[in-house]
């Protein structure tokens, strides 16, 4: 494993880069420490990054979770449902 560990941010978020060694060869580990999650990208995943416009992009972050997030319910209003049924 490397140790370089480069860090990129701005007002919105930062993330943590790191290129790592795998039983599969080379990746790039990128880390969101506020967030918790990291990617493990190979040369294929990272190369496919710039067959894309920026139009794609813009639209990862309309659900920057995950497609699931628009299924999913904030904790509070779960807590709540379940106080209605007691």
């Amino acid at each position: 494993m490397s140790d370089d560990v480069i860090e990129i941010g701005n007002e919105f978020t930062s993330v943590r880069i790191r290129k790592i060694r795998t039983r599969n060869g080379a990746r790039l580990e990128i880390y969101s420490p506020r967030l918790g999650y990291r990617i493990h990208l190979d040369p294929l995943e990272l190369e496919s990054l710039t067959w894309q416009t920026t139009e794609t992009f813009s639209r990862f972050l309309e659900t920057p979770f995950g497609p699931r997030e628009q299924l999913m319910r904030p904790l509070s209003e779960v807590l709540t449902l379940d106080r209605k049924e007691d």
